[in-house]
């Protein structure tokens, strides 16, 4: 006997939607229901209410229209913080946390930095929501931490974030180095790097163009942040970039022709290169890192 739309399952209703993600659908009955995964996973035979049925279809035609559910929810989880996200940032993903596991490890140990008086300094370009100088910020509370972006609208929602979770960072409405003064210990960036011409691009449609594409294949805005980073950081200072799964030799070139020693990638979660650095004017000394 068919199913009426009063007596759909939440089992029921997730077989419905097979071509969509799984993760997506049990978090959009996780918010809808106001309850967690392991409790909707153990009650896959409760009822859904029309209301609950309506918000739910509701979501799921944006979902296939290829929204993100982050930008359905307003939220997104990012290195264990909770970030607001919307239509103007990028949504943070989970393979940028690589960018921050090696960006600590780069980072002055804190009982070094103490003992001789340091607080470093750190610059995140094109910081989005915020993701990963909050996910810094919040490892290292001793380091100042600044931010920027040229998007107004990713800013103040960066600032919301910083204010929502009590992490100070100093931020600036800045085109990459335009205007940004002073030098850093390290300067991070999760920059543009899709080719214009990349099919995936039309799976991203919903979030920022400007965020996603840069011409030369992907690679102008890594150059251009290679090319002037050595200006902004102190000696021995440290320059991380995020980047594509194939750019990896390309972005150790750039960092190499300008100054950046020895030039290392390391991979992501999925085991592809996915973030290199260099340490500004190194010659085999390091500094001491926790």
């Amino acid at each position: 006997m068919a199913k009426t739309a009063n007596s759909i399952s939440v089992g029921h209703w997730l077989r419905q939607h097979p071509q969509l993600a799984r993760i997506d659908l049990e978090l959009s009955l996780c918010y809808t229901l106001e309850c967690s995964r392991a409790h909707l996973l153990s009650h896959a035979d409760s009822i859904l209410s029309l209301g609950q049925l309506k918000q739910l279809q509701d979501w799921t035609d944006q979902l296939h229209a290829g929204i993100p559910f982050a930008y359905l929810y307003g939220k997104q989880e990012f290195w264990g913080l909770e970030l607001a996200v919307d239509a103007s940032v990028l949504v943070p993903r989970p393979d940028t946390e690589t960018l921050v596991e090696q960006t600590l490890a780069c980072l002055p140990d804190r009982t070094y930095a103490a003992a001789n008086g340091m607080r470093p300094r750190l610059l995140d370009l094109g910081t989005g929501s915020g993701a990963i100088a909050l996910a810094l910020a919040a490892e290292r509370k001793d380091i100042e931490i600044h931010a920027c972006d040229i998007s107004a609208p990713s800013l103040a929602l960066a600032r919301t974030n910083s204010e929502t979770l009590g992490l100070p960072i100093h931020f600036h409405h800045s085109d990459w180095f335009n205007n940004i003064n002073g030098c850093f210990d390290v300067i991070v960036a999760n920059p543009p790097y899709i080719d214009p011409a990349d099919p995936h691009l039309i799976a991203l449609h919903a979030e920022p163009n400007h965020a996603l594409v840069a011409q030369e294949h992907g690679l102008a805005d890594l150059r251009k942040i290679c090319c002037h980073a050595a200006e902004y950081l102190h000696s021995s200072g440290w320059l991380l970039l995020e980047h594509g799964h194939d750019q990896g030799p390309a972005v150790r070139s750039l960092l190499a022709e300008n100054g950046f020693s020895p030039a290392q990638s390391c991979k992501d979660l999925g085991g592809n290169e996915r973030v290199s650095w260099g340490q500004k004017g190194a010659d085999g000394a390091e500094l001491i890192h926790g």
